[in-house]
């Protein structure tokens, strides 16, 4: 009778603290939504940015323009081959 009551404490206080453990994971995914969150709107607002402009260089601007009109000298493919994708070994 004993033994049963000391197993029943143990399953109790174990339970318990498991169900603090999921608490405290559902609270730090709330913070952490909240956090990114505010860093949206941060980013959104513009209100944290610079107010000097710091535009691109004439130079850098062309070999982007350049890049991207070349990208359309190739087809894309219909589909893509999960295995013509390698590693590069980082």
């Amino acid at each position: 009778m004993i033994n049963n009551q000391v197993k029943a404490a143990v399953l109790a206080v174990i339970l318990c603290g498991a169900a603090q453990g999921a608490l405290a994971a559902d609270d730090t995914a709330q913070r952490t939504g909240d956090s990114t969150r505010q860093w949206l709107e941060l980013q959104t607002s513009g209100s944290a940015a610079s107010p000097v402009e710091r535009p691109m260089p004439g130079e850098v601007a062309s070999k982007i323009t350049k890049r991207y009109q070349d990208s359309f000298a190739h087809p894309l493919p219909d589909e893509f081959k999960r295995e013509s994708f390698k590693s590069s070994g980082s």
